[in-house]
């Protein structure tokens, strides 16, 4: 089997996550190809893991292809209870010209990482989020002050591993709730992040959910990183995880 794994320009990978990735690969017997750029890939084997950033794999899946059967699962509506606050759809602009509205946590919605996560509060905010002829979809979240934040590695429907990431590294994460939240997102895709936070009154909510095929590690172990992308890739491209049992 092979992995195709994202550099930079001087041929080191691209970042810890991509030699994670290499480290677990490895340790299994398969065999590491490096690439720069998605389209230096010339063989069309769906098996053949893509390991990089989000654009490179979704382009790769394109190549293939492969459309993704789900759209973006950042707040999927089986976990609304586990929300903690209002979250709601809306643009860019909408929420632009409601200035009411404002002092909220906003991040896209059809595109992920089309700009990173923020809280915007008055006009300069919105610097670098309006487009002069595209309105963007966006998620509005109200505010929460996470004194700590976990990302819940999920495969198969399974706990792989759990990762603080950010906060007091004291705080008590209560797993009946994160495996609360695993069997209630009964159409999850086969590997995905599950984060999960805790504000200042000690009440758990979920921050977000993020898509397994190009998740950071936040130090999951290197096999375990293999077994995790595996799952994802098998499932978006319809082809056997051959890491599925182990």
């Amino acid at each position: 089997m092979r992995a195709y794994i994202q550099t930079n320009k001087s041929g080191e990978f691209y970042n810890v996550n991509a030699f994670i990735a290499s480290e677990g690969f490895t340790s299994l017997g398969w065999e590491i190809i490096k690439f720069q750029d998605i389209n230096e890939v010339q063989e069309n084997i769906p098996e053949d893991i893509v390991v990089g950033g989000i654009g490179n794999v979704r382009r790769r899946l394109e190549i293939l292809g492969i459309e993704r059967s789900q759209e973006e699962i950042d707040y999927p509506d089986s976990l609304s209870s586990y929300f903690g606050r209002k979250i709601w759809t809306t643009t860019i602009q909408q929420l632009f010209e409601n200035k009411q509205d404002w002092n909220v946590f906003v991040k896209p919605k059809d595109i992920t990482k089309k700009f990173a996560g923020t809280v915007v509060k008055e006009y300069k905010d919105f610097i670098g989020l309006i487009e002069q002829h595209e309105d963007t979809n966006i998620w509005c979240s109200e505010i929460v002050d996470f004194v700590t934040e976990w990302r819940c590695f999920i495969r198969y429907g399974e706990i792989l591993d759990v990762r603080q990431y950010k906060g007091a590294w004291d705080s008590t994460l209560d797993l009946r709730v994160i495996k609360g939240a695993v069997k209630d997102f009964a159409d999850a895709p086969a590997a995905y992040g599950l984060d999960f936070g805790i504000d200042r009154e000690g009440n758990m909510k979920l921050v977000e959910i993020n898509d397994g095929h190009s998740l950071g590690t936040y130090g999951i172990a290197p096999i375990n990183y293999a077994k995790f992308l595996s799952a994802r890739w098998s499932e978006l491209t319809g082809t056997k995880d051959y890491l599925r049992s182990l």
